[in-house]
């Protein structure tokens, strides 16, 4: 295969095209948090408004931070975030905030912390660092593979012991999306994803919680799917109207977090929907195009991983709303209400843009290649 000569190029403004996304979707969050929210405040109906647009500042903070920072320098660190990582998912697991049947929060004062929601940005940079330190390593199982799901593992057990199991598969989905763009063999690929399945089924017969959520949603018996199908189903083409929707009033539970979408279907109908799903659909889009363009292998599996997470999260939000998906309790990226998932996505957003501003290489190529640049098909002999 023939890959034209690279011509650099820089750029030090971020893309503009892709901020102004993220700015749509941060700010029709805020519109839907307190549309969804201000008849479950008793006292104050600006209550969640108030609280989110709190929660939206700090995160900016954490945006600015990814931003500014060179991406490099987290690569240096990716050890040591995984290490804090371990100490405090463990530490969640004895002192952390019991809710709806789950242990994931840590509280301080009057916020509450859930550490799965940084761990996974922790654990993209420890494989992106680790590929890319690796990406002329001989490519066997036992020292490409091996190393990087041994953390991984102990990750996603921690927080499946939560238990946790929606994060825990979104993550565990992404560990196999780093190992397929850094160029792990396929058949290793299958089998982890065999194997991935099965411990999946496995954790669902031993933990009650999440055993009733599936046996539910197989079922008829799960009330929050059904609530959610009468919301999206009331919507029509149009929907109700901002703020006129009926199922927020107590009879959709926690419609400003785990069933926002449902809301929006039903008060901004289906145009409101796929108006929606197209700026998800354009994020995809505009966010990998801004990590293929750079040429540092760390900014490309940790810009890719990231944008796909993303967008992981909004298509597992989307299923179950629509009753396709058991329920998971993950938000919708940028829009649900809380802080945690809002501040790391917000992080992560800043560091894809400062990876975006590097110093990048344009390559012509005649055949398709992975994000580390590598043929799906081995390159032709070259001739004599």
């Amino acid at each position: 295969m023939h890959l034209s000569k690279p011509t650099e190029s820089s750029s030090e403004k971020p893309d503009y095209g892709f901020l102004a996304i993220i700015i749509l979707l941060v700010g029709f969050g805020l519109v839907m948090v307190f549309s969804s929210s201000f008849y479950l405040a008793n006292n104050d109906p600006l209550y969640f408004l108030k609280n989110q647009a709190i929660r939206i500042a700090i995160a900016t903070g954490f945006f600015l931070i990814g931003l500014k920072v060179p991406f490099r320098f987290w690569r240096k660190i990716g050890g040591i975030f995984i290490i804090i990582s371990m100490v405090v998912l463990i530490i969640v697991l004895f002192i952390g905030h019991k809710a709806g049947g789950a242990t994931r929060w840590l509280k301080f004062l009057t916020f509450s912390l859930q550490p799965a929601e940084f761990v996974k940005v922790a654990l993209l940079i420890y494989l992106s660092a680790f590929y890319a330190k690796r990406e002329e390593a001989k490519r066997d199982f036992k020292h490409y593979a091996l190393p990087p799901l041994i953390v991984s593992g102990i990750l996603l057990l921690l927080i499946a012991l939560q238990p946790n199991l929606g994060t825990a598969t979104v993550l565990g989905m992404l560990v196999l999306f780093v190992m397929f763009v850094a160029g792990v063999r396929l058949r290793y690929l299958l089998l982890l994803t065999l194997l991935a399945v099965g411990a999946f089924v496995l954790l669902v017969t031993v933990f009650p919680h999440a055993k009733a959520r599936v046996a539910g949603f197989l079922g008829a018996g799960n009330y929050q799917l059904e609530q959610a199908r009468i919301a999206m189903g009331s919507g029509g083409l149009f929907g109700v109207g901002l703020g006129g929707g009926r199922q927020k009033f107590l009879f959709l539970p926690q419609p400003h977090t785990d069933f926002i979408f449902a809301v929006i279907g039903e008060e901004l109908g289906f145009a409101g929907v796929a108006g929606l799903i197209l700026l998800f659909v354009l994020f995809l889009y505009k966010g990998l195009n801004l990590t293929a363009k750079t040429e540092d292998a760390f900014g490309r599996y940790l810009g890719s991983s990231l944008v796909v997470m993303i967008f992981l999260y909004f298509l597992i939000h989307v299923g179950v709303s629509m009753g396709l998906l058991p329920t998971t309790g993950l938000p919708l990226p940028f829009i649900s209400f809380g802080g945690s998932a809002l501040t790391s996505n917000l992080m992560g957003i800043g560091i894809l843009l400062n990876i975006s501003r590097a110093k990048e290489k344009a390559y012509a190529s005649d055949a398709r290649l992975r994000w580390n640049r590598r043929p799906y098909l081995p390159s032709p002999s070259p001739r004599p």
